[in-house]
């Protein structure tokens, strides 16, 4: 009587423990993608806001504010004509331009719900507007018309983020400020709006699916294996009885 192992029961569970894996994997590829292209959407749609908001400022001219505290003249304006101004009241004014205003409000907007932007290029009115090695890059292979935007997954202070950027172009409202610098043509690359979006709650939830996943291919692969064993339990079952009748009918002749 053979009592080796029957070696199609050896492949079949390999072949089912191969599918159940490439299957995980798959599905955790798709949830790694899904994480990359929500963070990607939340980028898109929080670029959308700013330029929106900074053409806004361009088609006005910018915005005079009161001077407070808080609020003082911008230095870098200084070579723009009626940069401050007095009201009939004696109210204190100085402009803000539309560089400035998205700036403060994407500062503002960053310590609220975690999004940061940025406004760059590779000449600046702005020092704090400086390109960082990423965005000059970036920026450069604007200028050359190689691409229009970028994108990037890395770290900021230490936490992972969803980076992107755009290419912004000289628009006529934008001459006012920036012909200082020689950006004096329409249309002409100006720099860059950046958005850089936090990966840790897509991440948690990246993570959180992944173990799922593994809990439920787990679960229908131990399914499987039960029901390979049942299969090969009763095939041996039967294989044994034929054997036994063959022995029999043999010992009868």
């Amino acid at each position: 009587m053979n009592n080796k192992p029957f070696p199609l029961a050896a492949l079949i569970v390999v072949g089912w423990t191969l599918t159940i894996l490439t299957s995980l994997g798959w599905n955790v590829y798709r949830e790694r993608e899904q994480m990359f292209s929500l963070a990607r959407s939340e980028a898109q749609a929080n670029f959308n806001k700013d330029i929106t908001f900074r053409r806004w400022g361009t088609n006005h001219g910018g915005v005079y504010v009161p001077v407070t505290e808080r609020q003082q003249p911008v230095p870098w304006l200084s070579h723009v004509p009626q940069r401050d101004v007095v009201t009939s009241d004696g109210q204190r004014l100085t402009l803000l331009n539309p560089a400035s205003m998205l700036r403060q409000m994407m500062d503002e907007y960053a310590e609220t719900y975690g999004v940061r932007g940025r406004i760059t290029g590779l000449k600046y009115l702005n020092p704090g507007n400086a390109p960082d090695d990423w965005e000059r890059a970036q920026l450069e292979a604007f200028v050359r018309g190689e691409r229009t935007e970028a994108w990037a997954v890395s770290e900021i202070g230490g936490k992972p983020y969803m980076r992107y950027i755009q290419a912004m172009v000289m628009e006529e409202g934008c001459i006012k400020c920036h012909a200082v610098l020689g950006y004096t043509r329409v249309g002409e690359v100006r720099g860059g709006i950046g958005v850089s979006v936090p990966l840790a709650p897509y991440r948690s939830q990246y993570e959180e699916e992944g173990f799922e996943l593994s809990l439920s291919h787990g679960g229908i692969w131990l399914i499987g294996m039960l029901g390979i064993g049942a299969v090969g339990r009763t095939l041996r079952q039967r294989r044994r009885e034929r054997e036994r009748m063959v022995d029999e009918l043999a010992e009868r002749e």
